[in-house]
């Protein structure tokens, strides 16, 4: 389908948090106002009226940056969560109410129904009636949105909360009644077309069509009503783009930020609206499913992508309306540096940028002589009188636009120039002028942590220091120019990345080394006056690698390390963290359970303590021994005398080389394949036609420039290998009382330079003399 949205900027604001723009319901008029509320704590409504920004009212500065701003539902009441406190505005402007919690945690969502409002901190949740406390609850993790919905018949709605730890859960007031677990964190939520609340034909204990979207680009659907909740589709993070082949058309999307449902294509069916992370933003299709959203359709339709940009800046928030003023419903958004931008079907936006105009005076001025200049006349010839004019009254009326804004741009300048230089009397910068913030997440599919540094500003450069080895692997976004110097025992890693382009996003991907645990420091420098750098501090940890799953394989042979003493299930739960990710602050039952999976090697680490007493089982070596270290290591500096049992089954190693064998042969096999690039070039240039080759040689001569890019990297490579299987022999041996294995180790190294599993095996079999 040939569908294009046309973009059109409507407000330059400070930098806005996720969930901070919302659409007035309509009117006297069917055009409808813009709600939107940034990092300077300021709300502002807008409106476009003949094509330009009208502003209706802008609330005082309320001290904290707006983190949430919603519509109270069925009225048209704005609702603002500020640090601690709750605003409500109305539609005029007037702040009627103002609740000041005891809240330790920022409110980063809010849901506001007639006299019940919900809170969402970093992990707890808070209802209100009358403005009155009614009840909290401690979630196991960390909250990334929260919505609610009649899904259980009761005195109130049932919330639904989107969590870290790759769950959705489900509570009626205090009570949890549902969890269900997705593809990964859930990083946003939404509705199959309207609230339940705000669509009449809904009736209590009708199930609740819900969208939700994942860090690792899943969009999916489900289903929840009083009984149970289940999946009724999903856009995968590999979906194929229409119109591209090759690998770059099912590229892994990002993480996703922001979901809404409407009907921009006039079809009568609802579309799917997606923002994400890198500044993607798409409309989905979801075919007949979306006119009647049951089960069985959404599973049965496969989405198809309509339409998409790329922003270049993380989405913060979606919506849908009557904005410009046309006949079509429009896409509303914003972005992480204010910017709030309309995409909109209507042909009257092709030219917002004034781009046509600038072609006809090109015509004009060049219509001079010869074939080149009547041709040009006779294109200038073509527009009638009426659109002459039509064209004459539009130029000189953005040209007053364009002259009005530049004034205003010009004062603007005049009045922040003033407030920096009052900061300090010798004008030295005391403080950060543009905001900048970061995310550091495990790939699990490449087993590599992926940096995403965003700015307000453009940044200039990106430097990297760190106190373990780390594998720098790529960089997307900017173009930049990496420089590496050598490092020291005490620095390993010593880099930066210099950008050659305007650009505000970032994306660095790293590989840490599992056994080491240490600190990355990231000194970031935005293209401000004066230089002022942001230092981001991440903590690698010793199993820096392992990604939480919901459950592992019960038939793998593992061994298990045993823990008895006079320890809590807080101190366990602390010294655990010390050294796994995603786990959450505290710990929520009196007996935890733990599930990782290494997504370097695919082991499994299987976890279970209370007050007391704990028990860890994997089927890595090396995993039960970085675990007895560090929880010997902690619990020796608490004065905790703890008792320690390692059980080593020998069945595990067979298990964990088979694991490595792949990628120990595909490096191996490279040098092979190599080898044969240069003959099997000479051969093409000379025959020509290369059919008469094996398939083998085929693929090799058709990959060849890949195969000897991977070659130059082959030697780190190996290594990295190498020394995790090397690894694993000195703790095999180390938790068996023999505390050193280095000229055994020697002999391993040659068996490994020479490769084969069944060597390899053997010798692991083998006893020491």
């Amino acid at each position: 389908m040939d569908f294009t949205l046309h973009r059109v900027d409507l407000l330059q604001c400070v930098a806005c948090a996720t969930g901070t723009l919302q659409v007035l319901p309509v009117g006297k008029k069917k055009q409808q106002k813009v709600a939107v509320g940034d990092d300077s704590g300021v709300l502002t409504v807008f409106y476009m009226k003949k094509g330009e920004v009208t502003y209706e009212w802008k609330s005082a500065p309320l001290g904290r940056e707006i983190s949430s701003v919603v519509m109270q539902l069925a009225k048209d009441k704005i609702f603002v969560g500020c640090g601690q406190s709750i605003h409500g505005f109305t539609r005029k402007g007037k702040e009627f109410v103002k609740i000041k919690t005891n809240l330790t945690e920022t409110i980063n969502h809010l849901f506001v129904d007639e006299n019940m409002i919900w809170t969402g901190g970093e992990y707890i949740m808070n209802i209100y009636d009358q403005c009155k406390d009614f009840g909290f609850v401690m979630v196991k993790d960390q909250i990334n949105a929260l919505t609610c919905a009649p899904v259980v018949d009761g005195e109130i709605l049932s919330t639904i909360v989107a969590c870290q730890d790759k769950c959705l859960r489900v509570f009626q007031g205090e009570r949890l009644d549902h969890e269900f677990a997705v593809e990964g964190s859930a990083s946003a939520l939404g509705f199959h077309g309207l609230n339940p609340v705000d669509n009449p034909s809904h009736a209590v204990g009708d199930p609740v069509q819900m969208i939700y979207g994942t860090d690792q680009g899943v969009v999916g659907s489900c289903q929840v009503d009083s009984k149970s909740m289940r999946r009724t589709g999903c856009i995968t993070d590999r979906q194929t783009r229409p119109g591209m082949s090759g690998p770059g058309a099912a590229t892994r999307r990002a993480r996703v930020c922001a979901l809404h449902t409407a009907d921009i294509v006039k079809s009568g069916m609802l579309g799917l609206l997606v923002g994400r992370d890198d500044g993607n933003v798409e409309l989905w299709s979801l075919g007949d499913a979306a006119r009647a959203p049951s089960s069985q359709r959404l599973e049965q339709a496969p989405a198809t992508l309509t339409f998409e940009t790329c922003l270049q800046e993380s989405i913060q928030s979606l919506s849908s309306g009557h904005i410009t003023g046309g006949e079509h419903k429009e896409v509303v958004l914003t972005t992480y540096g204010g910017k709030v931008l309309a995409f909109t079907p209507s042909s009257a936006a092709k030219d917002a940028t004034g781009t046509v105009f600038a072609q006809q005076e090109a015509l004009e001025e060049n219509a001079s002589a010869g074939m080149m200049g009547s041709m040009m006349s006779s294109a200038k010839k073509k527009l009638t009188p009426g659109e002459e004019l039509t064209m004459k009254q539009e130029k000189e009326r953005r040209y007053t636009a364009l002259e009005s804004e530049v004034g205003k741009l010009k004062q603007q300048l005049q009045e922040a120039k003033k407030e920096y230089q009052g900061l300090s009397g010798e004008q030295i910068a005391v403080q950060t002028t543009t905001k900048v913030s970061h995310r550091f997440n495990l790939n699990s599919e490449e087993a590599c942590y992926v940096l995403t540094v965003e700015s307000q500003t453009p940044l200039e450069l990106i430097s990297l220091r760190a106190d373990v080895d780390v594998d720098l692997l790529d960089h997307e976004g900017t173009s930049a120019i990496l420089s590496r110097s050598r490092g020291d025992p005490a620095n390993p890693l010593l880099a930066t990345y210099r950008m050659q382009e305007p650009g505000s996003r970032f994306q660095i991907r790293l590989r840490t080394i599992e056994g080491l645990s240490g600190t990355i420091s990231a000194f970031v420098v935005p293209q401000t006056s004066p230089k002022t750098a942001h230092l981001i501090n991440l903590a690698v940890k010793p199993l820096s690698l392992h990604e939480k799953v919901s459950e592992s394989p019960p038939d793998v042979p593992m061994n298990e390390l045993r823990l008895v003493g006079p320890f809590s299930v807080t101190d366990m739960h602390t010294w655990l963290g010390l050294c796994v990710n995603e786990l959450p602050s505290r710990p929520t039952d009196d007996e935890m359970i733990i599930n990782y999976r290494s997504t370097f090697v695919g082991t499994q680490l299987v976890g279970r303590y209370s007050k007391g007493s704990a028990s860890f089982r994997s089927d890595s070596i090396t995993t039960i021994s970085v675990l007895k270290d560090l929880i010997t290591r902690e619990a020796t500096a608490k004065k905790i005398q703890v008792s320690i049992n390692v059980e080593v089954k020998e069945e595990t190693f067979s298990r964990f080389l088979e694991l490595m064998h792949p990628k120990l042969g595909f490096q191996h096999s490279l040098t092979q394949q190599v080898r044969m690039v240069e003959p099997l070039r000479e051969v093409q240039l000379q025959e020509g036609d290369t059919k008469f080759l094996a398939p083998e040689l085929q693929m090799v001569l058709q990959h060849a420039t890949e195969i000897q890019q991977q070659f130059e990297l082959q030697p780190q490579r190996l290594t990295f290998l190498h020394n995790i299987v090397m690894s694993a022999y000195r703790h095999k041996w180390r938790l068996r009382g023999h505390q050193s294995v280095d000229h055994r180790v020697k002999d391993l190294q040659k068996l490994l330079e020479a490769y084969s599993l069944e060597q390899v095996s053997a010798f692991f079999e083998e006893p020491i003399d």
